[in-house]
C-alpha cells in the first residue's frame, strides 16, 4: 500500500504518524504489509506529481493524510480505495455521496468541523478579552473550500462576541510575516490558524512570528500549543491514523470503502500554554484554566 502525507521527509512530526500507522497496522496483524511513504509536503506540485506515481503504481490501498492530499489522489482514481485522515466536509466537497454510506472508493475520518471556529474565537477573547479583531490565517491551494470552511462561523461568533473578524489567504511562507506584523502594531488584534497542510508546514514559522510580535494565538494543530502558540484546541490526529490502520486492514479483508461511513473524531482536546500566557502579559482566567486537557508550564 501507499500513504501520502503533508509533511517533508526527515520530519519529526510525519515519522512520527507514519510510526503510529504502521504500529496499528501490526496491531491488526498486518505485521508483512509494506507501506509506501511519500511526502509532498505543502509543494502543491510535488504531491500532484506523486499522486500520479501512487496511483501508477497501483496499491491495494491508499491512505491519505488531509485534503490537499485526497485532493490530488481523488482526481486519479475511483477504483483504488482511499482511506483518508483530515478531509473536512467530504460530502460538500464530492470525495463521498453520503457519510454513512460514501458510495464510492473513498472513505475515512475526519479531524475537523467548521463550527470549531466559534470554539476558537471564543477562547481566544477569554484568554485576551481586550481583543477587538481577530484574523482566522488560511492558504486557498491546500485547504478545504479555498480556504473559507469557516468563514461563516467565525463571523457569527465574532458578531455574538462584539468582535470585528476576517479570513486572511496566505499563498506562500513569506506572506505571513506581514500579517503578523500588522496584528501586532494594531494591540487589539488575535490570531487563528486554520489547520491543514500549510499550517502543518509553517506552524512553527508563525509561533516564533506571534512571539515576536506579541499576537495572542489559537491553533489547531496541538503540537504549536506545545511549541510555544498560546493555545490550541483540535483532536489528537494520532488517534485518527490508528482508526484509520483498522479501515486498511478491513478493506484488505474484502470490505468496500463504498460501506464503510466517514467518522469523526471522539475527542477535542484544549491545550494552553502558560509560559506564553505569561510572556505575553495575560493571565488565564481560572475558568478558562478548568476546560483545559492540558496546561502547558
Amino acid at each position: 500500500m501507499a500513504a501520502l502525507w503533508p509533511f517533508v521527509d526527515g520530519g519529526a512530526e510525519g515519522h512520527t504518524l507514519s510510526a503510529v500507522f504502521r504500529a496499528a497496522l501490526r496491531d491488526h496483524g498486518r505485521t508483512n504489509l509494506r507501506v509506501d511513504d511519500r511526502w509532498g509536503g505543502a509543494d502543491v506540485e510535488r504531491t500532484r506529481a506523486l499522486s500520479v506515481e501512487i496511483v501508477q503504481s497501483s496499491p491495494q490501498v491508499i491512505f491519505a493524510f488531509l485534503n490537499a492530499q485526497l485532493s490530488a489522489l481523488s482526481a486519479l482514481t475511483k477504483t483504488i480505495p482511499i482511506v483518508f485522515v483530515g478531509a473536512s466536509d467530504p460530502v460538500g466537497t464530492g470525495y463521498v455521496a453520503s457519510l454513512q454510506r460514501p458510495g464510492g472508493n473513498i472513505t475515512g475520518f475526519t479531524l475537523y468541523e467548521a463550527s470549531l471556529a466559534g470554539k476558537w474565537l471564543a477562547a481566544l477573547k477569554e484568554a485576551a478579552p481586550t481583543i477587538r479583531h481577530v484574523t482566522l490565517l488560511s492558504n486557498a491551494n491546500t485547504e478545504i473550500r479555498r480556504g473559507n470552511f469557516y468563514t461563516e462561523a467565525l463571523g457569527v461568533t465574532g458578531t455574538a462576541l462584539g468582535l470585528e473578524t476576517e479570513v486572511v489567504m496566505v499563498s506562500s511562507a513569506d506572506a505571513i510575516d506581514p500579517v503578523i506584523a500588522s496584528l501586532g502594531r494594531r494591540g487589539d488584534a488575535g490570531l487563528i490558524v486554520a489547520p491543514g497542510t500549510f499550517s502543518e508546514a509553517n506552524g512553527d514559522r508563525i509561533v516564533a512570528l506571534t512571539a515576536q510580535h506579541r499576537v495572542p494565538t489559537v491553533f489547531a494543530i496541538r503540537r504549536f500549543a506545545h511549541r510555544g502558540g498560546l493555545m490550541s484546541y483540535g483532536p489528537d490526529p494520532a488517534d485518527a491514523v490508528r482508526r484509520a490502520a483498522s479501515y486498511v486492514d478491513r478493506i484488505l479483508h474484502g470490505e468496500k470503502p463504498a460501506a464503510l461511513p466517514v467518522q469523526a473524531p471522539t475527542k477535542f482536546d484544549f491545550i494552553v500554554n502558560l509560559k506564553t500566557a505569561q510572556a505575553l502579559g495575560l493571565t488565564i482566567s481560572s475558568a478558562l484554566l478548568a476546560q483545559a486537557d492540558e496546561i502547558v508550564e
